[in-house]
């Protein structure tokens, strides 16, 4: 077996990391062809770490994106923010939600835009911290 269904449903049934952090330094939002908001992730950092990391998802999203968001969020808690930037990739994601360390192939889209959610939200927070440098400010999140 591969995808581990019962540990995908059990994110998503205990709501595991749901809600973005309201003062998210790190946020991505994927929107439908209208403009309305369908999947956010999340998270704020306190040294350089992410302390705080959340998701939230329109009703109609597939219980797999849930799962695989969950799950990211939960393997990039307490991070450092380079660090889940580099090491989360498909493969570790794809390793917590399954029992043989691969997902079945109806899965791995979930799987690679929980990771590309991730790194974008990241890429968020690496431009705040950049500008905020440039500008003199001492700056690691908003923690």
């Amino acid at each position: 077996m591969a995808t581990n269904g019962e540990k995908m449903i059990e994110l998503v049934r205990a709501r595991s990391f749901w809600g973005v952090p309201e003062e998210a330094a790190g946020l991505c939002t994927v929107q439908d062809e209208e403009g309305r908001e369908r999947l956010r992730l999340g998270f704020d950092a306190h040294r350089d770490a992410i302390a705080v990391i959340g998701y939230e998802a329109a009703p109609e999203t597939g219980a797999d994106v849930c799962a695989a968001l969950a799950a990211l969020c939960g393997l990039a808690l307490e991070q450092p923010v380079m660090t889940a930037y580099n090491d989360l990739d498909e493969a570790v994601l794809a390793a917590a939600l399954s029992d043989d360390g691969t997902v079945d192939e109806v899965n791995r889209p979930a799987v690679a835009l929980a990771v590309a959610m991730l790194r974008e939200a990241i890429r968020v927070y690496a431009r705040a911290y950049a500008e905020k440098k440039a500008r003199g400010e001492e700056w690691h999140g908003n923690r």
